[in-house]
């Protein structure tokens, strides 16, 4: 009564595992296979049962998974097999499967990885294809910024030519009285765009070696050199360069990035001094999360970020038209952190000041 007890309860359990289970005897004949098999496989129980293994499925005979199952047979000694391709009528299954002997026969417990291995193929689709669109998205923009050094290259001359024929003119005496406000702002005008195609230049210049020497700077002296070399404009406007480098004294990059990023933003913010007070800038370095954060902080005159955020970072875009300016430095500086792959936040307030905040 016991152990007809215990047959009925291995049946239950076999019939109505979630797993896939199988029973064949010695001959890979099949003797048994639960609901759970038949579901995934899309068949009936009496196509299968009385039927070799190499009925259902062809060819498997020549393989090492089928050696391995006879090796089972032969010691007893279970396997697992990680990756089973089954093609049952045109479809294709994906098993791991666990191979054990069960009195003379042989027991097969599966567990049904199909969904997964799909899924795990569309997502090395969608990766090639995000590779093949990343290759096409950087050859444009390789070709983009070739055309942009060819451009500027090419119109140099031209421009060097008109400013000699200008300057011929102006050394000949031959501008009229009535003529000469026409020629100071064709003069001005080809000054303008001549600055614009040397800063273009630099700026091409710039990206196109991004990154190629890093080492270890230390950020105080880097304060020091920027401090030296516009020492004339901080006497001028009796600017105060505070910094706090205690939490985070140096960072591994490329010093002309660094110097790129520091110079164009404390540069402006003696730039755009508030006119009633000294230029006050902080510069404070700390790590969070493991990154280097940068945050420089000035009191000049502010912008209403709602109104100018979308143009802040852009090429020969400016926040104040009264000083003289391209509108590039903070272009360059948006370029160099997302070259780092790093982040760039900006706070402001028109008469108060300005806060940049980066993430290296």
């Amino acid at each position: 009564m016991i152990n007809e007890h215990n047959l009925d309860l291995r049946a239950a359990f076999f019939d109505m595992a979630h797993s896939p289970f199988a029973i064949l005897d010695k001959d890979l004949r099949f003797l048994d296979i639960n609901e759970t098999s038949l579901i995934a496989l899309g068949i009936k129980k009496q196509e299968v049962l009385g039927k070799k293994l190499v009925e259902i499925l062809p060819g498997i005979e020549t393989t090492e998974r089928y050696r391995s199952y006879l090796n089972v047979l032969k010691t007893g000694i279970p396997i697992n097999i990680d990756r089973v391709e089954l093609k049952i009528k045109g479809k294709l299954f994906y098993f791991l499967i666990k191979a054990f002997k069960v009195g003379s026969g042989l027991g097969l417990a599966g567990l049904n990885t199909t969904n997964l291995m799909n899924t795990i193929d569309d997502l090395k689709f969608a990766q090639y294809e995000a590779e093949i669109a990343n290759m096409n998205y950087k050859e444009r923009n390789e070709e983009l910024e070739e055309f942009s050094y060819v451009a500027a290259h090419d119109l140099k001359a031209p421009l060097i030519n008109v400013k000699t024929l200008l300057e011929m003119l102006k050394e000949e005496n031959m501008i009229t009285t009535d003529g000469t406000p026409l020629f100071l702002k064709l003069q001005r005008a080809v000054g303008l765009m001549s600055s614009k195609l040397q800063v273009l230049n630099e700026v091409i210049a710039l990206k196109s070696n991004i990154g190629d020497a890093k080492k270890i700077v230390d950020f105080k002296e880097m304060i020091d050199d920027i401090s030296t070399e516009i020492c004339e404009d901080i006497n001028k406007t009796k600017t105060n360069i505070i910094t706090d480098f205690t939490k985070c004294p140096k960072i591994y990059i490329d010093p002309i990035q660094l110097h790129s990023v520091l110079y164009n933003i404390i540069n402006n913010a003696i730039k755009y001094r508030h006119p009633e007070r000294a230029p006050i800038i902080e510069v404070v370095t700390f790590m969070r999360n493991n990154k280097t954060q940068i945050e420089i902080s000035d009191n000049g005159l502010g912008f209403d970020k709602e109104h100018h955020g979308n143009k802040l970072f852009g090429l020969f875009k400016r926040m104040h038209t009264h000083i003289e300016g391209l509108g590039v430095g903070l272009y360059i500086v948006k370029s160099i952190v997302n070259s780092l792959g790093g982040v760039i936040d900006v706070s402001s307030e028109i008469n108060k000041g300005t806060t940049f905040k980066l993430v290296i």
